[in-house]
């Protein structure tokens, strides 16, 4: 599924934009705003290494982080250990009881192979979703592949290490690849090199309230990037809340 964060996991926090305090203020807005009740327990769908989840936590819910890298939830284990953490496909999602709400931050729907894929993920979250929850995840959009990807290159730098990657944005088949090469200090005055893939596939607005309609769940609100603002054509981000039927 688009690579499983395997040489990034080390610097992935150093690198990802807002902070984690950040992502749990706004979601916990989101919930306030839009949830009929303040939902009390959460999944985390591709939690990461844990830093939204442990946010959450220390906001006041009771988080289930699920992922599908181990070498995320090793950090995810020392950032939120309040969570409970479980190494699973979020295709194939399999947990205990129901849960007042849902999230998946930082474009890891993106990650969806195929449109069919999506479906999956959203049939199997809604078994375990209490009716009305609301489930609230991000995506990149067209104009965010097209401008800000495309076939461009990124040296990314940090205390922890380096990150170089180059972009291939593929239009016709609405996917973008992501070749990184990781260089982290081994300590010793070198550092070492792990490189990886990654691809973050295009759904499009139309594709994703069909599969809404689909999957049982009503779109509430499309909102521009971290923001109470309507998503528009301009949008490089859109924050999706839907809401179980």
């Amino acid at each position: 599924m688009g690579g499983a964060y395997t040489a990034t996991a080390v610097l992935y926090d150093d690198f990802r934009g807002e902070s984690p305090n950040m992502w749990a203020a706004y979601l916990d807005e989101l919930f306030a705003k839009y949830a009929d009740k303040k939902p009390a327990t959460l999944i985390d769908l591709a939690c990461g290494t844990g830093s939204v989840t442990a946010a959450l936590c220390r906001a006041g819910y009771d988080v289930t982080g699920v992922d599908i890298s181990e070498e995320m939830l090793a950090l995810a284990q020392k950032r939120a250990p309040d969570a409970l953490l479980l190494h699973q496909d979020m295709r194939s999602l399999d947990l205990y009881g129901s849960y007042g709400g849902a999230i998946c931050c930082l474009d890891s729907v993106n990650y969806l192979p195929c449109l069919s894929d999506f479906g999956r993920m959203l049939s199997r979250l809604h078994n375990f979703l209490d009716p009305g929850a609301l489930f609230i995840f991000d995506v990149n959009t067209e104009k965010r592949f097209r401008e800000k990807y495309g076939k461009n290159d990124f040296i990314l730098e940090s205390k922890n290490g380096l990150i170089a990657w180059s972009c291939d944005y593929k239009p016709r088949l609405k996917k973008c690849d992501f070749y990184l090469s990781c260089f982290i200090p081994d300590g010793g005055g070198k550092y070492i090199r792990r490189d990886e893939e990654q691809t973050e596939y295009l759904y499009t607005d139309k594709e994703i309230r069909s599969l809404a309609d689909e999957t049982g769940y009503d779109v509430v609100a499309s909102l521009d990037r971290i923001s109470f603002q309507p998503a528009n054509e301009n949008s490089e981000k859109v924050h999706y809340i839907f809401k179980r039927k």
